[in-house]
């Protein structure tokens, strides 16, 4: 079902008698939540719970303790997205359509064409107009949240060793490898490369001007691989830096490489495993302030909700 005709299927449904239509209209505009005197009205809490169940089946939706819920935690989120909105606005925060259009661009760059993010919009059920609302709406509660962290504070050297030693096994790394290879679609080309392999031509410059996969434009280099990643490389872990496979057959393609990179199975130093460690533990630190923060300004706003208005919010379809 898509979002359009569900926003459609969103009914206003009075609990008394059956209303007539100014009474609806009145109740469209009438408040469900209110936050330091901003208000969100029916109408629009109604387009959000719609937005908000747009990818669910139009069955279970009607499921009346899953829509009380789901109804409850939109208006918990709206209160939050409210506050968070008004302390941006207070503080200088803010994502302006110029930061939108550079994030769509980004977002667009991942996909092969604009055919391609077009299909994944019509998947997620959302126009481009919607989607663009939510994207700005991310942007905003991720910068806000950043704001706020900004002062959270780095983990001490005595924190940082707890951690390592209390995590030990996180710090076990396999056995890798580092490959140069040449992939090929067809046996007998990988023969003829093979053939230059044997006579001394520098397998990186081949796989610029051979192979098929995307590395071919880095002189086939792979990066590091780890032990069991990829069975036609097992074999690479038994040979020695420098040496060379003959021809090896995978679901890929035909495989002609060279070891430039071995590391035997280790465990990390502490030296080697604190970055990640102080990334973890400020980051754990970062959302228990946040956390707080929030508390803070959820105490000091004023929120009124109306649980009737909000109860009398109803799906129905065209055919009920």
């Amino acid at each position: 079902m898509s979002y359009t005709r569900l926003c459609g299927l969103i009914a206003l449904a009075l609990v008394l008698s059956a209303g007539c239509t100014q009474r609806e209209s009145r109740l469209a505009n009438r408040t469900v939540v209110e936050v330091n005197g901003q208000a969100i009205s029916t109408k629009v809490f109604a387009e959000r719970l719609a937005r908000h169940l747009r990818n669910r089946d139009p069955l279970t939706v009607k499921d009346p303790l899953l829509l009380e819920r789901a109804k409850s935690d939109l208006a918990d989120a709206l209160v939050l997205q409210v506050i968070a909105e008004q302390w941006a606005a207070k503080n200088d925060v803010a994502i302006t359509d110029a930061d939108v259009d550079r994030r769509v661009s980004e977002v667009r760059a991942e996909y092969q064409d604009e055919l391609a993010f077009r299909k994944m919009l019509a998947n997620e059920n959302i126009s481009m107009e919607i989607w663009r609302d939510e994207l700005k709406q991310s942007m905003l509660r991720k910068r806000v949240y950043e704001k706020v962290t900004t002062a959270t504070a780095e983990p001490s050297d005595a924190e940082i060793k707890t951690y390592y030693e209390a995590n030990r096994k996180d710090w076990q790394r396999p056995a890798r490898i580092r490959l140069k290879q040449i992939v090929l679609e067809k046996e007998e080309d990988a023969k003829r490369v093979y053939e230059e392999v044997a006579k001394g031509r520098d397998i990186g410059a081949l796989a610029k001007q051979f192979s098929v996969m995307p590395e071919a434009s880095a002189e086939g280099d792979t990066g590091w691989i780890e032990k069991g990643i990829l069975e036609v490389f097992d074999q690479a872990f038994k040979m020695n830096v420098g040496a060379k496979s003959k021809i090896v057959k995978s679901p890929y393609g035909w495989h002609i490489y060279q070891v430039t990179g071995k590391e035997q199975e280790r465990r990390l130093t502490l030296e080697q495993a604190k970055p990640s460690i102080v990334r973890e533990l400020k980051e754990r630190r970062a959302q228990s302030d946040f956390a707080r923060w929030l508390e803070e300004q959820i105490r000091l706003s004023t929120v009124k909700r109306d649980d009737a208005i909000l109860k009398s919010i109803s799906l129905s379809t065209r055919l009920d």
